[in-house]
């Protein structure tokens, strides 16, 4: 999963390097149309077109069918068994080329919640670095420590969690530009990054054990390793807004949005029907 995460994070910055600028649209419009790309080529290779057609036009004769002999209730009956049957077939032609799609939506999304759902730090604010320890170390008497890059400063001591078995402190963000904190608990240091500007680049929350579904999940750092007393790290960064007028939208409803419009218009021109 790492090598995987590794190029999708080469991928993803070579894309969204040119739209670092402070709004997030330009980026979130040219990775939904490159997305759309990619799903209407993989309906294209795995789909059948002609029997898709023909199921549609199907479909659309037995619904002629029933508008044409609506007042023959026998026929009326039969039609309509004909257009559910009709239907499921039409839409059964759909199955494979989505669930072949879902696997690299998926982690297509995974990578656009690195850049859209959290923002840096802006000068002057401040975050919440929190960290999960293991269970062998309880957050009530394990001694630990944080230091930080010039990025940020430090200004909290420790908050002990013990319901949660989590240390937390506050950080402010004093310069710009892509630092790091250290926690040391027992002698034993972990890395996260964080990121302090307005322009929009790679944002990640949090840093996990090492895992399938956390490696999944948080592409953006290499996971810690599965042994340690450091279960999580994670950055309370604020939310990224995505506006319309005035009007805020979650990213993930954007970004379908834009992703089945370019779709209907790439099927179109490619002669792919997607839905």
């Amino acid at each position: 999963m790492e090598t995987i995460n590794r190029l999708l994070n080469g991928i993803a910055d070579v894309v969204m390097w040119p739209w670092s600028g402070v709004s997030p649209w330009p980026g979130l419009v040219v990775a939904s149309l490159l997305t759309s790309v990619l799903l209407v080529a993989i309906f294209r290779v795995t789909s059948n077109q002609d029997e898709i057609r023909r199921s549609r036009n199907r479909f659309l004769a037995r619904a002629l069918e029933l508008l044409l002999f609506q007042h023959d209730l026998r026929v009326s009956l039969t039609a309509c068994g004909r257009i559910l049957a009709a239907n499921l077939t039409y839409l059964g032609h759909f199955l494979v080329p989505m669930a072949i799609s879902t696997v690299p939506l998926l982690l297509i999304f995974v990578q656009l919640e690195s850049w859209f759902d959290r923002r840096p730090l802006k000068l002057g604010e401040s975050a919440v670095i929190v960290v999960e320890l293991d269970r062998s170390q309880p957050a009530i008497s394990t001694f630990a420590t944080i230091s930080a890059s010039n990025m940020v400063r430090v200004d909290s001591p420790a908050v002990r969690i013990p319901s949660r078995n989590e240390v937390a402190w506050r950080v402010v963000a004093s310069n710009v530009g892509v630092g790091w904190v250290d926690v040391t608990i027992d002698g034993r240091s972990e890395r996260k990054s964080l990121v302090v500007g307005t322009d929009l680049i790679r944002t990640p929350v949090r840093r996990e054990r090492r895992g399938f579904i956390s490696q999944w999940l948080n592409p953006s750092e290499s996971p810690m390793p599965k042994v340690g007393p450091i279960q999580r790290i994670e950055v309370w960064y604020p939310p990224r807004e995505i506006c319309i007028g005035y009007s805020k939208i979650p990213w993930p409803a954007a970004a379908v949005l834009l992703m089945m419009v370019f779709g209907l218009v790439v099927g179109r021109l490619a002669g792919v029907r997607i839905a």
